[in-house]
């Protein structure tokens, strides 16, 4: 993308270009205040109900949506070279606003969930607005390419914006669908088909699209512009045969839609990481946060799709699937949106080479440091199932997006103190900062090791307990009942065997998973599984592996405890003992073998 050239003397110039530009600054505002939201809803969400869905929420229909209907209609005009008359622009900023009251009640509704019974027509309320938005929004710019000069060497690039606004509306309603709760398969079923639609379909395509012209426009280089519309035609056609899969609970139809939807982004993609390839040679100062975001979030779209894929040819049914959510919002839509905003907000301010380049160096303060951080941060996030260790990486990864907003401020005052000549602009370094790639694999291997490695054993960190308690067993009924268990806290004596039952008074299937890796496996409606927990010798969680369940606050905490009485957060259940003791022909007294029995009362059921 080529900056502007607006010289900051040149009075009469001045008007005309605040003109054009005026309405993107208003348009992107909502992107501001949802990320600052997301920040703020960050430092207090366990206050809140279903935290990670509000947060998760936030971030895409928040920050993803408002993001990319405004970057399309920017990138519409430009590759089209139709810009809009300027009387257009109110009518753009209304479209905006009527998505926003939208995002607002759809997230509003999930947040009274514990708290109205009607909630869901809220969420659905909001659910249609959005899609409404964004149904107007595929219909406007798709007018736009119809009305434009036909052999535009980006038509295939706006026409992927067209379907990529068509898809969110479907997934909207599946969203809407699932705020009311359907009944199993169909409740996991909907979420797949709401998952492929929002991140493969929406927020897939128009990357894809954008990157036809940013991905060598950021590398500053050249890539040939080669089968645009085969990729559009191999991504849609494998999001359609993808969703259908799911709908139908056909594993192997998703995993066909799953792996021609990847050959149509590795169709894309293999020009331009030649790209990466010849910008290796001789790097100069190319290789920044915002290069390395682009080149590495179609790879993680690649791997987390593919491991979708993977996992649906290895199962029978969809409800066994889980869905690599994190690798998809972080790994690919956080890291190429604040990557691609890195390059964007400079370029479109503008003043000139070197007031651009200064904001770009701004953004890219600390950019390999930070690339490593979130890349080999998420990896080592994704695989460890030590807590503490998931704790600190996720808070790397996403202390590396969230610092934008800090930079953000910075490298617009500074661009625009370029621009009026009030102070020189920044230095171009000759070579990349390689070292900070080193000094942040050197911070990870150091937490790593505190953390006592990546598999966290927390037998060998406990103190060592008498070898009577092992003998000692406890046995809890455990209900899973909407998207929480009952109770989700309880407490377990210090070295006792934790035994489970779990009964599923649900209409959806569910199963646990405790910290220690042991899984129950899915629970059918109706069913019931007992799971020995191993014994516990520290505190620790377990949840809901099915997606999305977590994420609405289906977890239970076992806190070890020295006291010999168990409690819970609920009403304070009774608890029988049972000792046996067998003969033993030595002198020594026997270890009793104890079982301490958990029967909770009866739970209300959940409205």
């Amino acid at each position: 993308m080529t900056p502007s050239t607006f010289d900051a003397q040149d009075t009469s110039a001045r008007p005309t270009r605040l003109q054009r530009h005026a309405w993107h600054r208003k348009a992107s505002k909502p992107v501001t205040y949802w990320m600052m939201t997301l920040v703020l809803v960050s430092l207090f969400h366990w206050r809140l109900p279903d935290y990670r869905w509000i947060l998760i929420h936030i971030f895409t229909l928040g920050i993803l949506t408002n993001s990319i209907m405004l970057w399309s209609q920017h990138f519409t005009e430009k590759f089209l070279h139709a810009p809009l008359a300027e009387h257009t622009r109110i009518w753009q900023l209304r479209r905006f606003w009527i998505l926003n009251f939208g995002i607002i009640a759809v997230i509003t509704g999930q947040a009274l969930k514990e708290i109205v019974t009607w909630h869901w027509w809220i969420t659905c309320t909001g659910a249609f607005i959005v899609g409404a938005s964004l149904t107007f929004h595929a219909y406007y710019v798709a007018r736009q390419l119809l009305q434009a000069k036909r052999g535009q060497r980006y038509e295939a690039s706006v026409l992927a914006y067209v379907c990529s606004a068509a898809c969110l509306p479907i997934g909207a309603l599946g969203g809407g669908l699932m705020s009311a709760e359907l009944s199993s398969p169909w409740q996991e079923r909907v979420l797949l088909a709401h998952l492929i639609l929002n991140i493969g379909g929406f927020v897939g395509l128009a990357s894809m699209g954008t990157l036809m012209l940013l991905f060598p426009a950021i590398w500053r280089t050249q890539a040939k512009i080669e089968h645009n519309s085969i990729v559009l035609a191999l991504m849609m056609l494998g999001l359609i045969i993808a969703t259908s899969g799911a709908l139908i609970d056909e594993p192997t139809l998703l995993a066909a839609g799953i792996f021609l939807y990847i050959a149509g982004i590795i169709d894309a993609t293999y020009n331009w990481y030649r790209c990466v390839i010849t910008v290796l040679s001789n790097p100069r100062d190319r290789i920044t946060f915002a290069a390395v975001s682009v080149a590495m979030a179609p790879l993680w779209l690649i791997g987390a799709l593919g491991t979708l894929g993977v996992r649906a040819l290895q199962t029978d049914t969809i409800i066994d699937i889980t869905l690599p959510t994190m690798a998809l919002l972080i790994g690919f839509a956080g890291q190429l949106l604040i990557g691609v905003m890195s390059y964007l907000l400079p370029s479109n301010i503008g003043g000139g080479p070197q007031a651009v380049r200064t904001g770009m160096l701004i953004y890219d303060t600390a950019g390999l440091f930070r690339s490593t951080m979130l890349n080999v941060g998420l990896c080592i996030w994704l695989y460890t199932e030590h807590s503490l260790l998931r704790i600190v990486t996720s808070l790397l990864c996403l202390g590396s997006l969230a610092i934008f907003l800090v930079l953000t401020p910075i490298a617009v005052r500074n661009q625009l103190g370029v621009i009026r000549r009030q102070h020189e602009a920044r230095p171009v370094p000759d070579k990349p900062k390689w070292n900070q790639i080193n000094a942040a694999i050197a911070i990870l291997a150091f937490i790593i090791a505190c953390a006592g490695g990546l598999h966290h054993n927390s037998r060998a960190s406990s103190p060592a307990l008498p070898t009577a308690a092992a003998d000692k067993i406890t046995t809890l009924e455990i209900t899973a009942q909407g998207t929480h268990f009952l109770p989700d806290e309880v407490q377990v004596p210090q070295g006792n065997e934790l035994h489970v039952v779990l009964i599923n008074d649900d209409t959806k299937a569910h199963d646990i998973r405790f910290e220690n890796s042991v899984q129950s496996g899915r629970v059918l409606p109706g069913k019931r599984v007992k799971i020995n927990a191993g014994i516990i010798e520290n505190d620790q969680l377990a949840w809901c592996t099915i997606a999305g369940h977590r994420a609405q606050g289906m977890e239970m905490k076992i806190i070890a405890t020295n006291a010999a009485e168990i409690t819970t957060a609920n009403p304070t259940p009774t608890a029988t003992t049972a000792e046996t003791t067998s003969a033993t022909p030595t002198t020594s007294p026997a270890i009793p073998s104890e079982t301490i029995v958990i029967t909770l009362p009866t739970p209300a059921p959940r409205r």
